[in-house]
């Protein structure tokens, strides 16, 4: 909120966003994690998240939500989520992996 003479504004940078998709970035990968795209359904905005793929064909629907913030919280918690899961299969015992 910006306080201009007496008027108080609620702005954020958001406002001006005017693109339609956009890419989830994390420190340390080279490519993103997730693409949100806004769409429009029956004069409502909503925001579909999926994961990121060099091609549509290798990306795997997050959700559809109300606003950018919410797909963009649920890509990062997807992104979270499957890293927990790869680092718990591969860093489990020899002895429970099952040796051949």
């Amino acid at each position: 909120m910006y306080d201009y003479r007496g008027l108080v504004v609620d702005w954020h940078p958001r406002r001006l966003v005017v693109g339609t998709e956009w890419t989830v970035t994390a420190l340390g990968r080279s490519e993103p994690i997730a693409v949100i795209r806004r769409l429009r359904f029956g004069g409502r905005t909503v925001f579909r998240a999926v994961t990121w793929a060099p091609t549509s064909d290798g990306r795997e629907l997050i959700g559809y939500y109300r606003t950018g913030d919410a797909a963009a919280v649920a890509s990062w918690r997807d992104h979270v989520d499957r890293q927990a899961a790869r680092h718990e299969a591969t860093s489990r015992p020899h002895s429970e992996r099952g040796r051949g």
